[in-house]
């Protein structure tokens, strides 16, 4: 009598496991790495709000000077606004002007772990010329 023996043997399984084993490894790489790039994006995203919310500030609360501000937000975010006037070389703008343009630049710092973030920001604004 000849009896068949049904199942796996010791190697068959310990190859199945060390398959699963790194199978489930990669998973967990794919999604830590997926959790890490949300946690990024999410910054960069309130980093953007908080920088077009400084904006909407300038020549009402920082005014439209040469002199930097900066202070940080409740959480990690640090900024800082810089604005200056900005020089147009144009022979047709001869004379007094009636309004002149200022360049602000908002910078967003803060640090994600052991790597320090920035966002820029800068736009030209028109504004009222004070030597008329």
């Amino acid at each position: 009598m000849n009896k068949q023996q049904t199942g796996f043997t010791l190697l068959e399984v310990l190859v199945a496991f060390s398959i699963a084993a790194v199978a489930l490894i990669a998973l967990m790489n794919i999604f830590s790495n997926g959790i890490r790039l949300s946690t990024a994006a999410e910054d960069y995203s309130r980093a953007s709000i908080l920088a077009e919310s400084l904006a909407a500030q300038i020549g009402a609360e920082y005014g439209l000077h040469n002199t930097p501000a900066s202070g940080t937000f409740a959480d990690h975010f640090k900024w800082k606004v810089e604005i200056s006037p900005y020089i147009v070389e144009n022979v047709l703008l001869v004379g007094k002007q009636p309004a002149k343009l200022v360049h602000w630049v908002i910078n967003i710092d803060w640090q994600e772990g052991v790597k320090k973030r920035n966002f820029h920001l800068s736009s030209l604004r028109l504004a009222p010329n004070q030597s008329r």
